[in-house]
């Protein structure tokens, strides 16, 4: 039989970045990543192949980095794995033995459970480049589009949808439909979100907030969406992009601690309740680094934080999870949003008092040069009773995503407004505010003379 010493199922961020962080770090040991798809696609770039891509193969991470370490990649679906023998049995009835095994094995899209959902010409967004392909194709003769689900992978991806839609032959009419107040509302403030479809709205993309799907209507495809006001709105395609649940029929298969809410049970070292089996990314379990809470946050850079932590701990325990954090960044139109941590609704929910810091500059010195956004935002949340950074949102030019990836570090740091305020940074005219005015020294200063 064949046999690795390390098998890792599941080729996407997770499992790719425990692969490696293993091949890094015991170059001498056998690693095997099985995957089920032919191609790996690049998970936060799915979006942009129906718009600025316009191709599927153009969203596909490269094999040959892996292949060229040592790192072993089979193609397979897993049946089920034999805890007691460890053994991987294949679909094909072909097996494979290990010593330690990581689970990678991601999620699936949530599928709401209504009339009509297994129409034609329903999609929700997998990671199957075939799948994808498929939706692309449906596409190219739809005309009514509506995206159900006001998230990020459903405003990105009615945007680009839109975009394709204006470079072709044929526009197309996009709706997007959101239960909340606000696209977005989850991850970012409401001032942002309202920024955010402002610039839908104006690339004619029409949004419908506070408004449920109750039912998709049609014969053998769809073609046409009732909302629970008893609106009905003509549609040729629906995109269904209202989160992902927890992979873990395989591991519930295999008799693995599991919950259909959380995911695979594992510990702060990304270790299962079987001490040689480990799993890390949207499979697994997460925990809020700022409240201790479950957490259901799902994204490619905490599962490569997670794939890594795993990897560290096959052989030894060295590193461990504090906790899923949440940072999102976005651009749709000509702005640029971020997220990192709570809200100040999700505080006000969690019963957590904050100082707001703001501030708001142009993100060139001077404002007359090329590429200046002039009313670049930084808001800032700082707990009320020990001083420490718990949020932080960004609305402006594309340097919101390096900027919030700064508020992430401070919250994991627990830095108070004092130690931001007084922190030392880079500018330049071209690329940043002026150092009299960076938005978050300027935002900490602000929440600073609060305390």
């Amino acid at each position: 039989m064949k046999k690795a010493d390390v098998v890792i199922v599941g080729g996407s961020a997770a499992g790719l970045m425990a692969a490696v962080t293993l091949k890094k770090r015991h170059p001498e040991k056998q690693i095997t990543v099985i995957r089920d798809v032919a191609k790996t696609p690049v998970p936060c770039g799915i979006p942009y192949i129906y718009g600025i891509l316009g191709d599927v193969n153009k969203d596909i991470i490269p094999d040959d980095k892996f292949l060229n370490m040592g790192i072993e990649i089979i193609q397979q679906k897993v049946e089920d794995i034999n805890r007691q023998e460890k053994t991987v049995i294949f679909a094909d009835g072909n097996t494979i033995g290990y010593d330690k095994l990581i689970l990678g094995i991601g999620s699936k899209p949530m599928v709401p459970p209504m009339p009509g959902i297994d129409l034609g010409n329903v999609f929700t967004i997998s990671k199957d480049p075939a799948a994808l392909q498929q939706l692309y194709a449906a596409l190219e003769t739809a005309r009514k589009i509506i995206v159900i689900g006001g998230g990020f992978i459903g405003v990105e991806m009615a945007e680009q949808i839109s975009l394709m839609g204006k470079t072709g032959q044929h526009p197309f009419e996009v709706t997007i439909i959101e239960m909340l107040p606000h696209c977005l509302m989850l991850a970012c403030e409401e001032e942002f979100c309202v920024q955010a479809e402002d610039e839908l709205r104006r690339m004619d993309i029409n949004i419908m907030t506070n408004s449920r799907v109750e039912a998709l209507e049609g014969e053998k495809t769809v073609s046409a969406v009732k909302l629970a006001d008893g609106t009905s709105l003509p549609a040729d395609l629906v995109i269904i992009g209202i989160g992902a649940v927890a992979n873990i029929d395989l591991a519930v298969k295999m008799g693995l601690d599991a919950d259909p809410r959380g995911g695979i049970q594992v510990n702060e070292y990304m270790q299962t309740s079987d001490p040689d089996i480990y799993a890390a990314g949207d499979c697994a379990t997460k925990f809020s680094l700022i409240t201790g809470k479950p957490s259901g946050i799902r994204l490619a850079s905490v599962a490569c934080s997670e794939g890594m932590i795993a990897a560290s701990n096959i052989y030894g325990t060295t590193r461990k999870t504090m906790g899923a954090l949440g940072a999102f960044a976005t651009k749709i139109g000509n702005r640029s949003i971020a997220a990192a941590g709570l809200t100040t609704s999700a505080a006000a929910k969690e019963e957590i008092e904050v100082i707001i810091g703001e501030a708001t500059a142009p993100n060139r010195h001077p404002g007359g040069l090329p590429g200046c956004t002039m009313d670049m935002k930084v808001k800032l949340l700082f707990r009320k009773d020990t001083g420490a950074i718990v949020g932080g949102h960004v609305s402006g030019g594309e340097s919101a995503a390096d900027m919030v990836n700064i508020i992430a570090i401070a919250i994991q740091d627990k830095l108070n407004a004092e130690q931001l305020a007084t922190m030392q940074y880079a500018t330049h005219p071209m690329l940043t505010a002026s150092p009299l005015a960076y938005h978050v020294m300027l935002a900490a200063e602000n929440a600073a003379l609060q305390f």
